[in-house]
């Protein structure tokens, strides 16, 4: 069974990023459709995946040709009880082809061979992917969009990330990260398929990267120097999961203290969003603040994994893939930030940059802990 999944959203090097950290190892058939060399259902799913199609296979781009290649697809085919066939474009979508007629000839081909349609209720949904060049301004990719139709049984999925908007949380700051992206931040630090043993959010803020942990199952061990905050954060968890968790834990800790709060751990990811990520330019202090957390995390466990934001105005840093050395990362070059890092023992694997609005970019960084070889 061919299995293949699609990423709408924001950022394709992101997608395909995520959905390599959760899935494992695929083969690229377009920037936001990748095949899936395995797929166990019992895998977190991607935050910025849209549809899971199985029995997936690639289209004939001629109208023509479709009918013959649904006689011989189609014929392997278990569908269960009504169905409905809904093509969906990614970017432009293909202009040589009409949803409308492709959804028709689909449509017409399994109501001929004796299912039932329904439009409003189906049991099965046959989904048409039409893909086509970016249809707005994109960041700048590795792989071209080369036009794609592809065909399959849309399998419905939970998303791995608690869909409660923060707004409604009884403790809300406009700091606040958004679920989706503290989902994807947790889903970076999967190695193997396999999720971390535990979280630890040093700037816990509003509490959102532990309550997308809890909703995955993942121990989070979170803290802020800011006691309100703490505070604020345990009661958003009590309000969403309607208890306090012992697996998940808020403490009053600065950044620097945060072995003597969480003492050793092992198979670790600190995921945080840092003091000042929201605004384009940072002080010397919030650079010493991420220093020091980095610092603490590789006391905690030295061979564990970081993934964090990091905020630039520097725009040209979108115009390429790699991030170059005197680009503006916190109010600092990029250069004196891998330096960081590298001095405290953090490998970076990971260096993404993403737009957030006009003037302001945001790097997503995953690092390992280097293994002493001494």
């Amino acid at each position: 069974m061919t299995w293949m999944i699609t990423g709408t959203g924001w950022h394709p090097r992101m997608f395909r990023e995520e959905v390599s950290r959760i899935h494992g190892p695929f083969t690229p058939l377009h920037p936001r459709i990748l095949e899936l060399e395995d797929w166990d259902k019992n895998q977190s799913w991607c935050s910025e995946s849209t549809f899971l199609l199985r029995d997936a296979a690639i289209l004939p781009m001629d109208e023509a040709e479709i009918p013959a290649f649904l006689d011989e697809w189609g014929s392997g085919l278990n569908i269960q009880g009504p169905f409905a066939v809904r093509a969906s474009k990614l970017g432009v979508g293909l202009p040589a082809l009409s949803k409308r007629n492709v959804e028709h000839l689909v449509g017409d081909h399994f109501f001929r061979l004796g299912h039932s349609v329904d439009l409003v209720n189906p049991e099965t949904t046959i989904r048409v992917i039409m893909a086509g060049a970016p249809d707005r301004p994109q960041h700048v990719d590795s792989m071209d969009s080369h036009p794609l139709l592809v065909i399959g049984i849309d399998e419905t999925y939970e998303r791995p990330y608690l869909k409660r908007a923060m707004t409604s949380m009884p403790f809300f700051k406009p700091v606040t990260l958004d679920p989706k992206l503290a989902s994807l931040l947790i889903s970076l630090a999967y190695q193997d398929r396999n999720p971390p043993d535990q979280i630890i959010d040093p700037f816990c803020g509003t509490g959102c990267i532990s309550l997308q942990a809890r909703f995955r199952g993942i121990t989070a061990l979170s803290s802020d120097i800011d006691p309100i905050m703490v505070e604020g954060a345990k009661k958003n968890f009590g309000y969403a999961y309607g208890q306090e968790s012992p697996n998940h834990p808020f403490e009053t800790s600065d950044a620097s203290k945060l072995f003597e709060t969480w003492g050793s751990q092992s198979n670790t990811a600190f995921i945080f969003d840092p003091p000042y990520a929201r605004n384009s330019r940072t002080s010397d202090s919030a650079f010493d603040v991420l220093r020091s957390a980095c610092e603490s995390a590789k006391e905690i466990d030295p061979e564990g994994v970081i993934v964090t934001i990091l905020p630039s105005s520097d725009l040209d840093i979108l115009d390429d893939l790699e991030i170059k050395s005197n680009a503006e990362v916190m109010g600092r070059s990029w250069g004196d930030v891998h330096e960081m890092l590298f001095d405290l023992g953090w490998e970076i694997e990971v260096a993404i940059p993403t737009r957030v609005h006009s003037s302001l970019v945001r790097i997503v960084i995953r690092t390992r802990g280097k293994i002493d070889e001494n």
